[in-house]
């Protein structure tokens, strides 16, 4: 028999959703909107970010096409500086200058 053993607390602040999660957001400075099929700039940046991680959401584009947000897998499996300087490193994507992007952690809150 398996004895379930508990932690003495949870760190806080805690992200989670049954798992530990990370949260940062992609302003990619210019609109991606016309560059998302299979060769486009948004399915490169997917691919950069799944190098180390596990997306389990990505939100939809905001501020008029130059932002997005994400939720991966882990507490720490997305080092949001190495992949702000993958995404850079993209430059000019399907026409799309990806060159100035920037990647910020983000943290998940609740309002009650």
């Amino acid at each position: 028999m398996t004895t379930k053993v508990n932690p003495v607390a949870t760190t806080v602040p805690a992200q989670m959703i049954g798992k530990d999660i990370q949260l940062f957001t992609v302003d990619y400075i210019n609109a991606v909107n016309g560059s998302a099929g299979p060769l486009g700039v948004q399915k490169a940046v997917l691919d950069s970010i799944m190098q180390t991680a596990t997306i389990i959401a990505a939100g939809p584009l905001g501020n008029s096409n130059t932002e997005q947000t994400f939720i991966t897998e882990g507490t720490d499996s997305v080092v949001v500086a190495t992949l702000q300087a993958d995404i850079r490193a993209l430059g000019t994507h399907d026409s799309v200058d990806v060159s100035a992007a920037t990647v910020t952690a983000k943290t998940l809150t609740i309002a009650v």
